[in-house]
């Protein structure tokens, strides 16, 4: 999946202004009629839900809108130069500057917003518009003023209100499928998931877009493992779940893999902590229910409520999809 990309954008030069007089028949001086230049296309961004990923935009590096054309005799205009339109999907944050100064100026959410990223150049004058009773055959038209030219980083950040977060072969992939009926690809093995997968919980005429990140290991807001390279898509999600797989007969260990994710939310660039968290307890058919109360209790015992779900038997998870529902409304402000 790619959902980052830097490309450079041109918008295109404003057309030259002409430099004219009239000639016709039994008419000696006609005076100047230069035309003006015309103005440079511009670069448009639009977002559509048709696109995904970034992808397309990997095909090359610069984009160039077309220049306005010089102006003509007789006062003609030269022709604006058409708007180039680079489209992305939905979700797509428009930087400008470095990677380690950039400044966000764009946030595009909405199908069909579009933000002009670079402006076309202003055509400049023909000589027609500098006629003077005491300058009455100019010699002189304006050059068109150059476009804009900038480097943008475009940045792709899922648009869902709830994510998945935990670590490889948690069993996210799984419980996405049961809670919305998505189809993301599921297997016995670390990092199955490769990108983030989107499903759409339903309850009682409500919905919530649900995110799958792909799984997080130790050291990964500094770059280890896939789950760091997608963290930014959990960074607009109003409600974080944490999915974390029990270990049997290793109650500490399941809350060993619970602390080990939450420090790494805590130390990536994104302010993740903050938000509302739901702790599931993934793959509860592998202990009994004196085993899973032991899993529980160490929770209990840090002020923090687990929820206990099995993905292959259905247990516990009508009750974690009201959980969800409620806890998202309140994040929203809606419900």
């Amino acid at each position: 999946m790619i959902d980052s990309v830097s490309i450079v954008v041109k918008a295109g030069d404003g057309g030259a202004g002409s430099v004219s007089f009239r000639r016709e028949k039994f008419v000696p001086k006609g005076g100047p009629d230069g035309g003006d230049g015309g103005k440079g296309g511009d670069v448009i961004l639009l977002a559509t839900s048709q696109l995904q990923t970034l992808m397309d935009l990997t095909l090359k590096s610069r984009y160039m809108a077309p220049n306005g054309q010089p102006g003509g005799k007789k006062k003609c205009y030269g022709t604006d130069g058409e708007s180039l339109i680079i489209r992305v999907p939905c979700g797509t944050m428009v930087f400008e500057g470095a990677s380690d100064a950039k400044e966000k100026i764009m946030d595009l959410l909405q199908d069909g917003e579009s933000y002009c990223v670079a402006r076309g150049g202003k055509g400049g004058q023909g000589n027609a518009r500098f006629a003077t009773s005491v300058n009455q055959a100019p010699r002189y038209a304006q050059p068109g003023l150059p476009g804009d030219e900038r480097t943008i980083q475009l940045e792709l950040r899922l648009i869902a209100q709830i994510g998945l977060v935990g670590v490889p072969n948690a069993g996210k992939s799984t419980l996405l499928q049961r809670l919305t009926h998505a189809n993301p690809k599921i297997a016995d093995y670390p990092f199955t998931t490769l990108f983030p997968n989107l499903g759409v919980l339903r309850w009682n005429n409500q919905e919530r877009i649900m995110a799958d990140i792909p799984g997080l290991i130790e050291g990964a807001s500094q770059g280890a493992g896939l789950g760091a390279t997608f963290l930014r898509h959990i960074d607009r999600t109003e409600l974080l779940v944490h999915v974390v797989p029990i270990s049997p007969a290793e109650p500490q260990q399941t809350w060993d893999t619970y602390q080990m994710i939450w420090s790494e939310l805590g130390q990536s660039e994104y302010d993740l902590l903050s938000k509302p968290s739901v702790i599931v307890l993934s793959k509860s058919d592998l202990v009994d229910d004196d085993e899973l109360l032991t899993h529980i209790s160490i929770f209990q015992n840090h002020n923090l409520t687990a929820y206990p779900v099995s993905s292959a038997t259905h247990a516990g998870i009508p009750s974690l999809i009201q959980v969800l529902m409620q806890r998202s409304a309140n994040a929203t402000g809606c419900y």
